[in-house]
């Protein structure tokens, strides 16, 4: 790389469609942007609110930033990148030796969080139940189908957001929320690494922490068919994991193999049928496993690092080097740096 090159960060906001004024864009001390698997991603600008030139306060009228209003944030090294597009939900005021306003809100995920409901569905899927729980909150459904058809699920006093929170747990999908659209999805783990990091020339540090897994090598889960009076059973076990994601063993074999055997039941009132029970098996058996390795790393600010993608990394010898799943990145640009913050998690070694 040419030495003379100098890479320069750059943001650009959007608010309510059209770009802040240059008064509003020069008082911009910094912005954040944080995303989480099954979490609303949040957005941070703040704002210096002293306007030296008028002798008055800037960003404090309620016009010029309000509860509601739509953002969409852009980052990136010498050209921009859309990264996100949410709405206001709270403006902090500081007035002090520096005074500033951090202007705070998240994507339309945090819709979902809106009172609580009692309402029932009837033989619908569980991808099904989440298109129509996207459209009431003015959301385009994009669901991968879940095949099982429950006779009766019932919405028991629980905002949108800890019912489908609670459906998606319990078949091991994720929710994301792109603008207007509703995504409802199996976990990624297995996927091609869409981005790949050096250590020590472009990831500056990585910590990693490995877990001895104490439970979960083996799931059983039991239910019980009203209709046809008979139990229902499912096993997962070895080779029920999504990917080892490039490790030559899974954190259960690792764990296994320097203790015990770590099996489980479950018992689960509301399993339909044998596929069912496969399903929840499958998705408790990987929700265990995902705790076997996480690790967190900084890197220069790269707008291609979000959650719910692989990312593949180097240069940690031959068993920490290769695939990762990013649970969460950390965004910002302050004072003309651009830096990512990510963990990640791996079910192999």
């Amino acid at each position: 790389m040419d030495a003379n090159i100098i890479n320069v960060a750059k943001f650009k906001l959007l608010l309510n469609g059209s770009e802040l004024s240059n008064e509003l864009l020069s008082a911009v001390d910094g912005v954040t942007v944080e995303d989480e698997i099954n979490l609303p991603t949040m957005f941070t600008i703040k704002l210096n609110t002293v306007d030296f030139f008028k002798g008055d306060w800037r960003g404090v009228d309620l016009k010029a930033f309000k509860v509601g209003d739509i953002v969409k944030v852009f980052m990136g090294i010498d050209s921009t990148v859309e990264m996100m597009i949410g709405e206001i939900t709270s403006l902090d005021y500081t007035f002090g030796d520096s005074s500033y306003v951090e202007i705070r809100g998240y994507d339309r995920l945090h819709r979902f969080r809106f009172g609580t409901m009692r309402r029932s569905f009837k033989d619908m899927k569980d991808s099904d139940i989440a298109s129509t729980v996207a459209s009431d909150v003015s959301l385009s459904p994009d669901v991968e189908d879940t095949g099982t058809i429950q006779p009766y699920i019932f919405q028991n006093n629980q905002t949108n957001y800890e019912f489908l929170l609670e459906r998606a747990n319990r078949i091991g999908y994720e929710m994301f929320v792109d603008d207007k659209t509703f995504i409802f999805r199996k976990s990624q783990e297995d996927k091609t690494p869409e981005i790949t990091l050096q250590y020590r020339i472009d990831l500056q540090s990585f910590s990693a922490q490995i877990r001895t897994l104490t439970e979960g090598s083996e799931i059983e889960v039991r239910g019980w068919n009203v209709k046809d009076k008979e139990e229902i059973t499912s096993t997962a076990s070895k080779g029920s994991e999504i990917s080892k994601m490039t490790g030559k063993e899974s954190g259960y074999e690792m764990s296994e193999k320097a203790f015990n055997a770590s099996g489980i039941a479950l018992v689960d009132y509301s399993i339909i049928d044998s596929k069912d029970a496969e399903n929840i098996a499958k998705a408790k058996y990987n929700m265990f496993l995902k705790e076997f390795l996480t690790g967190e790393g900084v890197c220069g600010g790269n707008p291609k690092i979000r959650a719910g993608k692989t990312i593949e990394i180097k240069g940690l010898g031959e068993r920490l080097s290769g695939a990762y799943y990013i649970a969460s990145t950390i965004h910002s640009i302050d004072q003309g740096a651009y830096k990512t913050t990510f963990k990640v998690r791996r079910t192999g070694i």
